[in-house]
């Protein structure tokens, strides 16, 4: 209720305060004022725009949890608007905080600034999205079924092609250094845990080609 005005019932205001949270640009059937009172100092509007960033701030944040060698190459204020115009785009459906960042690495793709007809391809933006790549196939296999719970046979294993050694650069960055970018080239990479250790292997092409036929097989 909003200036002694009958406001709509619970269910209602909580389904409006979501989807305002959520996407703060699309029309609802309600204005902030009918359901946010006003201060002495700020408006319903306002108020509510309180809400609006804090939310994102709390994305943003998490986001940089799951992704820390990305947020570390870019430098916080620049990962962060690469992180929120994702989330804009592609608000999580995840019902965890661990598949907020499910699309990342798809949305840099499609949106890479280097992408316009005629441009010259940036390195940088392969190493970053290559790196965005291997920190959610981290977390995958962190969270994995496997054998030490009793969730699976054998460790989750997953193979990875990059453009640079991005494991070396994220495990640096989680030691807490401050490793400057990694020279490109190409790495083949096992991943897999032990223990619900994540255990990161650097493969020559005949042991990556060899695993890969191996999964292909076993699919």
């Amino acid at each position: 209720m909003a200036d002694g005005i009958r406001g709509p019932g619970l269910a209602a205001t909580q389904r409006w305060m979501q989807s305002a949270i959520l996407d703060p640009y699309a029309p609802g059937p309600y204005a902030p004022g009918d359901v946010v009172t006003a201060s002495r100092r700020l408006s319903a509007r306002e108020r509510l725009r309180i809400h609006q960033q804090g939310y994102r701030l709390r994305l943003a944040e998490c986001m940089r949890g799951l992704h820390p060698g990305s947020a570390h190459l870019l430098g916080r204020e620049i990962f962060d608007g690469f992180a929120l115009a994702y989330l804009e785009e592609h608000p999580s459906r995840s019902p965890t905080l661990a598949g907020l960042s499910d699309g990342f690495a798809g949305h840099l793709s499609r949106t890479r600034p280097d992408s316009a007809p005629g441009a010259e391809r940036e390195p940088w933006i392969d190493l970053l999205i290559d790196l965005v790549r291997f920190e959610r196939v981290f977390s995958e296999v962190l969270d994995a079924p496997g054998p030490e719970d009793g969730a699976g046979d054998a460790p989750p294993l997953r193979l990875f092609l990059a453009c640079a050694p991005v494991h070396a650069y994220f495990t640096e960055v989680r030691r807490g250094r401050d490793p400057g970018p990694p020279a490109p080239r190409p790495v083949r990479l096992a991943v897999t845990r032990r223990d619900y250790t994540v255990v990161t292997r650097e493969l020559s092409r005949a042991a990556y080609d060899r695993l890969h036929s191996h999964q292909e097989d076993a699919a």
